[in-house]
């Protein structure tokens, strides 16, 4: 059973976000492609990837689940160059992985038996929604980083502000609605969260695209970002102000 890849660089970054929370979980090979759905053990995280079979110059698999070390993956496709092709075969004990370029590697990872329990996500009405760059959105992270480890984010009308705290000192910045920011809300917004699991979330999203945030007050947040022509969803849990 074989796919094979040509734009490896969406399906890295995928790899690379999701092992920062989840270091082991099951891959579905299903009918129309590849699928990710896992919450992390902190259960702060949940992460969906969708990776369409249209994608694949060759997609020749029966529907089953793989279960892998995600960090070990992750090492792999870190050694892919930009022009490689991947190779994915499962077998009934491993997934036999090859990077073909200039160069051809072969590397294979032990299937994992990896029990996986049903993902009850509650429904959220969303009362907000921000767009905006992802370079910037890191950039203004990395602000708050400065003096704090968790984060709170506001929204009043057309305002997204971000305030940072600690015992060296205090941050806030706001952006208005402008081409850095698209902001449409229906009421105002106060919600805190993790700042090192936002960082880890959004550090793969291309620089020059957007990330959608959906928020609403003292609430879990989503976040969401097309990596090439596929998407990758977070659920961040909100944290006690």
């Amino acid at each position: 059973m074989v796919v094979e890849l040509r734009s490896i660089l969406p399906f890295k970054k995928a790899i690379d976000a999701i092992s920062s929370f989840i270091s082991e979980g099951n891959i579905h090979f299903s009918d129309s492609g590849i699928f990710f759905k896992a919450i992390d053990p902190s259960q702060v995280v949940f992460v969906e990837f969708d990776f369409p079979k249209k994608l694949f110059e060759k997609y020749d698999i029966e529907p089953t689940l793989v279960g892998l070390d995600l960090v070990e993956l992750s090492k792999i496709m870190a050694r892919a160059m930009p022009e490689d092709k991947l190779i994915m075969d499962v077998t009934d004990s491993e997934l036999k992985l090859t990077l073909d370029g200039e160069i051809l590697r072969k590397f294979s990872l032990p299937l994992l038996d990896i029990n996986e329990e049903e993902i009850n996500i509650p429904e959220t009405t969303y009362s907000s929604k921000v767009e905006i760059n992802s370079r910037v959105f890191r950039e203004m992270l990395k602000d708050a980083a400065l003096f704090g480890s968790s984060i709170v984010f506001k929204i009043k009308g057309t305002n997204f502000i971000i305030e940072s705290q600690g015992s060296t000192g205090t941050l806030n910045t706001s952006i208005k609605q402008a081409r850095t920011a698209i902001v449409k809300s229906n009421a105002e917004v106060t919600s805190k969260y993790s700042l090192n699991f936002l960082q880890n979330i959004v550090k793969e999203a291309d620089s020059d695209k957007k990330i959608l945030m959906e928020l609403k007050s003292d609430s879990a947040m989503g976040v969401s970002y097309s990596l090439g022509p596929s998407n990758i969803q977070f659920r961040l849990a909100h944290m006690i102000l």
